[in-house]
């Protein structure tokens, strides 16, 4: 094979090259499926709804999957800094000692691409009738200003124990709209929940719905 092959078959094998890496940017890869499922959990998506939610035992959780399929919402999870303890007892006894102390604890990371969200679903268990103490930096450390806020708990017997009122005072320049309570929960339960009941459900999804006109309609 002369010089002048070599170079042309080189050439050749630089064009297929060339070729095949530039087929492989029309396929989206892996990673940007990741991404997108991502989303649902917390990264930044297409929707400008989000339903955020902390859950110890699982009730809010599969309350705000509920609410999240009904409005066509994001799902971000507010996971503490620091885990709580595995037991209930020993959960009741250190949110006691961080009331008495005046303590809250911390989260993990606050809701990425934040400011592109105009409604939040917050969901949340009622702790000694009052929000879970973490909740309180985690809303003092994101600008709620215009957006609209739709609470909803769940409580053994307690309801929204004065909640909304509480987020009003920390988010005095959203939109908080009328809450939902579901049972859920209650003294000594321990046990992770993967599913709520049917009348739940139903009342989860109607109420997500009917706060999505409500918030829209102001």
């Amino acid at each position: 094979m002369d010089q002048a092959d070599r170079r042309r078959l080189l050439q050749r094998w630089a064009g297929l090259i060339a070729a095949a890496g530039s087929a492989s940017l029309l396929v989206p890869g892996r990673s940007r499926a990741q991404s997108g499922a991502e989303g649902a959990a917390g990264a930044v998506g297409t929707s400008r709804r989000l339903v955020a939610y902390f859950s110890r035992t699982g009730h809010t959780r599969q309350a705000a999957l509920a609410v999240a399929a009904a409005v066509g919402a994001e799902l971000f999870e507010i996971v503490p800094a620091t885990p709580f303890p595995a037991g209930y007892q020993d959960t009741v006894d250190l949110n006691t000692r961080q009331r008495a102390t005046g303590e809250f604890p911390g989260v993990a990371r606050l809701i990425p691409g934040f400011e592109r969200y105009d409604t939040v679903f917050l969901g949340y268990p009622i702790w000694a009738v009052d929000l879970p103490r973490l909740l309180y930096p985690f809303l003092e450390q994101q600008d709620f200003a215009g957006k609209t806020l739709a609470p909803f708990c769940t409580s053994a017997m307690s309801g929204l124990a004065g909640t909304e009122q509480s987020l009003r005072r920390l988010c005095p320049r959203s939109n908080v709209l009328p809450g939902l309570a579901l049972p859920g929960g209650g003294r000594g339960h321990n046990t992770q929940v993967t599913r709520i009941d049917g009348d739940a459900r139903r009342r989860a999804e109607q109420w997500g719905r009917s706060s999505l006109e409500t918030g829209v309609g102001r």
